[in-house]
């Protein structure tokens, strides 16, 4: 299908205005490299369930880390000065780095008249990923890299999105359960808290009843000593450090071990 500007432009909207709902400031707001990565998990998410066909029509390639389109990128700007997004740049301290741009906007209201627009793969899976990785720029990218489309692709070329309906097939749909991971940082702490007044009381319960024993003192002695010297003998000759260059053949794009589920 042909890009689709609008489109494009509402899955842009769309993740900011998911990210304007995390707890602290600094996670509201998202880069362009943020941004993009987004539109790619949202063609991904669509494409598992429509035959490999993206909600955006975008040409996607392999560049450098990450999948990478120009056309997403110059959508930035204009989709997001629509809702009036607020727009900080970061002056850069290296003269061959350009400056940092940061992007948020909070408006629930506006989210809901955005999720309503998109289907429910994308809502559902954005809203995920956003709060899991938000502007965490190399979980982002390792999480990307990591994504069938790229793993069979070498640096330059488009990328294949019907590879996810094949995967997507055997994938078991888990029930619904509370993960650490989705819980906001104010439930964390909460969650915490309560754990933590679960096992005072506990321990003062078993205080009472007299079942807590103190470990003695270790003992730093010879026995000690010659045990610990044992103990490293069986990790082998001490390990050199110094700078070591690796250079590898441009067939390891093509490698089967990078398109292997569980590479890491």
């Amino acid at each position: 299908m042909p890009f689709d500007v609008n489109k494009v432009d509402l899955v842009l909207q769309f993740a900011l205005l998911v990210a304007g709902q995390e707890d602290d400031y600094s996670d509201q707001q998202l880069g362009p490299i943020h941004l993009i990565k987004y539109v790619y998990l949202a063609d991904l998410a669509y494409a598992k369930r429509n035959n490999g066909e993206t909600y955006t029509g975008t040409d996607w390639r392999f560049y450098k880390f990450g999948p990478w389109s120009q056309s997403v990128n110059a959508r930035i700007e204009p989709a997001l000065t629509i809702i009036h997004a607020n727009h900080r740049v970061f002056q850069s301290d290296y003269e061959d780095r350009e400056d940092s741009i940061r992007w948020s906007k909070y408006d629930k209201h506006l989210l809901q008249e955005r999720e309503e627009r998109l289907p429910t793969c994308i809502t559902h899976d954005l809203k995920r990923d956003i709060h899991k990785y938000g502007k965490d720029t190399s979980a982002l990218l390792d999480y990307v890299y990591k994504t069938n489309p790229m793993l069979s692709a070498a640096p330059g070329e488009f990328l294949d999105f019907s590879l996810v309906v094949e995967s997507a097939s055997n994938n078991k749909v888990e029930s619904p359960q509370l993960r650490m991971e989705n819980l906001s940082s104010k439930r964390k702490k909460k969650f915490n808290e309560g754990m933590r007044a679960i096992r005072e009381k506990q321990q003062s319960k078993e205080l009472k009843k007299g079942k807590l024993i103190t470990p003695p003192a270790p003992r730093y002695d010879e026995v000690y000593n010659v045990g610990i010297t044992w103990l490293n003998s069986l990790a082998g000759p001490e390990f050199v450090t110094g700078k070591i260059v690796a250079e590898f053949s441009e067939e390891v794009w093509n490698s089967p071990t990078r398109k292997d589920k569980d590479v890491s």
